[in-house]
């Protein structure tokens, strides 16, 4: 049976790129602080510090979640996700990989599935058109922070309660109103509790942008109407291979045989032995590009650190870009082509993509020799030509290439490919040095705007950025 999820180092290594990537003695080498890397992650787990890898076996709340759905009234037809970073990127690439393409724009029946918009962040002009499009009546809101206080969060919380309550009156505003967060404290829960909304629980031992496969994810997913089991069961299969279904299994050890270890490693080996700090995962699946986009606040937030776990400056950390293919071939293959050599691609696609578009062999085509070799080809044929032509472009320049595959972008794949990205990332902390858990630079960029906005308990953080009227122009 082929698996839902693939990796394909060949263009990391010198067997694809000969010495631009790892030889047999450099993936020798790795193997040991590879195994460290897994034993790490293991010891953070049984310590009850990280609950990512646990969340497949939670069947209960893929339940109530589902409950929740089914429960909803059927004239409501739309969700609305209240969140930022985490909060709103994993509920986001679920959707957009497993609901049908342009879902929010489809007419809309009673009952599942509901299509789901994520305003994400507090630009006034697009909470004010939210406002616009969205029927009081028809519409649930879903509010998610797990700390319960994020600003952005707050924000929208407050313009929409107040909005709904205007409109419907407290009672049946309350009806509409579901908050994901830490099961104890923060701001949203006593709000919550205090309101009577639903609620559901974020474990505390799981991070935000960890959090994909706990109901901030699967809740919406749920209200979408699409296959929660399913996308559990492809990540305890990707957990259960990569690192193993309770204790650590030696495959999961073994950077030759591990998916997620083989990524981290050769994407650090490439760091900090080739220079190359720029990982750039581009899609040839549209469905996929926000798992992309997911991806970097995952890689980006929780290796960038300026302090490694022993104390030392370090100030490291690789910088990931999300691109799209076939366009981005049309705007930054050049500069990924001949540019500095500093980047490796990551290649996301999938062997089956379940719909296919004929180009037609009809008058046009025959009429003009430039169109001619399309005719009768698919779209997805053609898209599949592209991924293969730009990998074989980038391997004949020696520029380092890596491909991720799924079988077909399904619920089973797609949970895979989310837990093999979120053990790529636990592994590379310890590879780096640093802990991928914790975000101190994120906190204290947040406890300046509550100074710059007045908040008690702060007013001795604000600080305006430097402004030298020499250089304003």
């Amino acid at each position: 049976m082929t698996a839902p999820c693939t990796f394909d180092a060949t263009g990391l290594v010198a067997a694809g790129i000969g010495d631009a990537g790892a030889s047999e003695a450099d993936l020798d080498a790795l193997a040991a602080a590879a195994a460290a890397a897994v034993d790490t992650t293991a010891a953070r787990r049984a310590a009850g510090d990280i609950g990512f890898l646990d969340l497949p076996d939670d069947r209960a709340t893929a339940r109530a979640c589902l409950d929740y759905a089914r429960a909803l009234p059927p004239e409501v037809d739309t969700m609305v996700v209240l969140g930022i970073g985490g909060s709103s990127l994993g509920p986001r690439a679920l959707y957009s990989a497993l609901a049908r393409p342009l879902d929010p724009l489809r007419p809309r029946a009673p009952g599942l599935p509901r299509r789901l918009l994520f305003p994400d962040n507090v630009d006034p002009a697009t909470m004010a058109a939210l406002l616009e499009v969205c029927h009081p009546e028809r519409t649930v809101w879903n509010v998610v922070t797990k700390s319960g206080g994020t600003a952005e969060t707050a924000a929208q919380l407050l313009v929409v309660d107040e909005w709904l309550t205007r409109h419907l009156g407290a009672e049946r505003a309350r009806r509409l109103i579901v908050a994901t967060t830490d099961p104890h404290k923060g701001a949203l829960r006593k709000t919550a509790e205090a309101r009577g909304w639903q609620t559901f629980a974020v474990p505390p031992s799981v991070g935000g942008r960890f959090s994909v496969l706990t109901p901030v994810g699967l809740l919406p997913a749920a209200v979408a109407g699409l296959d929660v089991s399913g996308l559990l069961d492809g990540a305890r299969a990707m957990r259960d291979r990569a690192f193993g279904p309770g204790a650590v299994t030696e495959a999961a050890r073994d950077v030759r045989r591990n998916p997620a270890l083989a990524l981290a490693a050769l994407l650090h080996w490439h760091h900090a032995v080739k220079g190359r700090p720029i990982v750039v995962m581009m899609s040839y699946v549209d469905a996929l590009y926000d798992t992309a986009d997911w991806f970097r606040q995952l890689w980006a937030e929780s290796l960038g650190k300026e302090k490694a776990t022993d104390g030392r400056v370090v100030e490291t950390g690789p910088t990931p870009v999300a691109a799209r293919g076939a366009t981005d071939q049309h705007s930054q293959l050049q500069l990924y082509a001949e540019g500095p050599r500093d980047k490796v691609v990551v290649f996301l696609g999938a062997r089956e993509r379940g719909v296919e578009v004929t180009i037609p062999a009809g008058a046009l085509a025959s009429s003009q020799p430039d169109y001619a070799y399309l005719a009768g080809r698919g779209m997805g044929e053609l898209l599949d030509a592209e991924l293969r032509g730009t990998m074989a472009s980038l391997l004949g320049r020696r520029r380092a290439v890596g491909h991720l595959e799924l079988g077909r972008v399904d619920a089973e794949g797609v949970g895979a490919l989310l837990m093999l990205l979120e053990l790529a990332t636990a592994y590379a902390g310890p590879l780096y040095g640093v802990d991928p858990y914790d975000q101190p630079g994120v906190e204290e960029a947040k406890r300046l705007t509550f100074a710059a906005l007045g908040r008690d308990g702060y007013a001795d953080l604000a600080r305006a950025p430097v402004r030298d009227p020499r250089y304003v122009l």
